[in-house]
């Protein structure tokens, strides 16, 4: 589904242009694929007993910084690149 929708996103940038939410909202969908590619990696490795959980909890866990660096660009950087008041 995030294949879709990342689709999606990128043929309404190209149609009707970039706009600050449709390229905060592509970044976060570009993160969560990644993120979820990951973890379904982690996952089935564990499902296979490949790999404990804890390899699949530490990928969850160091993940959360690239979410908030993400959150950080948005709020602080975008403002500035979108010339907002």
């Amino acid at each position: 589904m995030d294949a879709v929708a990342l689709t999606a996103m990128a043929g309404r940038i190209a149609e009707f242009g970039a706009s600050p939410n449709k390229l905060a909202a592509l970044g976060l969908n570009l993160l969560l694929a990644v993120h979820l590619a990951g973890s379904g990696w982690l996952g089935l490795a564990l499902a296979r007993s490949r790999s404990p959980f804890t390899a699949l909890a530490r990928w969850q866990v160091a993940y959360l910084p690239v979410y908030a660096v993400w959150a950080a660009a948005v709020v602080l950087a975008f403002p500035l690149a979108f010339s907002f008041g």
